[in-house]
């Protein structure tokens, strides 16, 4: 698959907009444009290809819909070059207090304004933005507070990203583990994989809500396998299963 930046301001990009999707229907579009070799990524709930894809993202989208029952297809908008806009003096503002969102919480929602070309300021934990955006405004909020949202990222601007690698160690783990509960390799990826793992930071492409669950999980997990002498072999299959459905659809 070619080296490809969703968010490059100049690259040529086709979008779709896939609010409507789930999570699980997002997964099995990402997995078929993973098999096909298409560069991708997601701006939001907005997936991003190069324009040269659009043909073949548009028979997979066609083919996808089919299969899974899905009525109607994502709203489609080619790119193009749009001025940044600014706050001025005179704009009407709408205040959102943010002040019990934690740090990477507060990062992606930066990122994600910037991305919608959406202008805003902090006043410490006060978010000010237009009064007209107001509404994009609150559905980027939700997203982002219920965890079910991908975080922003690119080239420059990626201090949560973590390697992909490390949530495949999770599943690798999972998949061992819930077959064999002292699988010597499982066991040592998922500690290896914990060490270096932070809830706070997510892989690219992975929405916030899933990987806390995931580091939730192989922490469980972890702390089963060394809970005495004799750990509960009925306990590790169980939570090593939960790990591995969960990130399943994401490998």
């Amino acid at each position: 698959m070619m080296d490809w930046n969703a968010n490059d301001p100049d690259s040529i990009r086709v979008m779709y907009d896939l609010a409507d999707w789930n999570f699980d229907q997002q997964a099995e579009l990402a997995a078929e444009l993973a098999e096909a070799d298409i560069p991708h990524g997601w701006v939001g709930s907005e997936l991003a290809i190069p324009e040269q894809f659009e043909a073949m993202t548009d028979a997979i989208f066609e083919a996808l819909e089919l299969r899974l029952g899905i009525v109607g297809s994502g709203a489609e908008v080619s790119d193009v070059d749009t001025p940044a806009r600014e706050l001025g003096d005179d704009t009407t503002l709408t205040e959102y207090d943010l002040s019990e969102w934690d740090d990477l919480e507060t990062s992606v929602v930066a990122d994600s304004l910037t991305a919608a070309n959406i202008p805003f300021r902090w006043e410490d934990d006060i978010l000010l933005v237009p009064t007209s955006d107001e509404e994009a405004v609150d559905e980027i909020l939700d997203d982002v507070e219920s965890g079910n949202y991908i975080p922003v990222n690119d080239d420059t601007s990626a201090s949560y990203e973590l390697p992909f690698d490390t949530m495949n160690s999770f599943f690798l783990a999972g998949e061992r583990l819930r077959r064999e509960s002292f699988d010597g390799t499982g066991v040592e990826r998922l500690l290896d994989a914990l060490k270096v793992a932070d809830p706070t930071r997510p892989p690219q492409g992975v929405e916030l809500g899933v990987w806390r669950r995931s580091c939730q999980l192989a922490e469980e997990l972890a702390d089963i396998l060394v809970d005495g002498d004799r750990p509960d072999l009925e306990a590790v299959r169980a939570v090593a299963n939960d790990l591995h459905d969960l990130l399943r659809p994401l490998i």
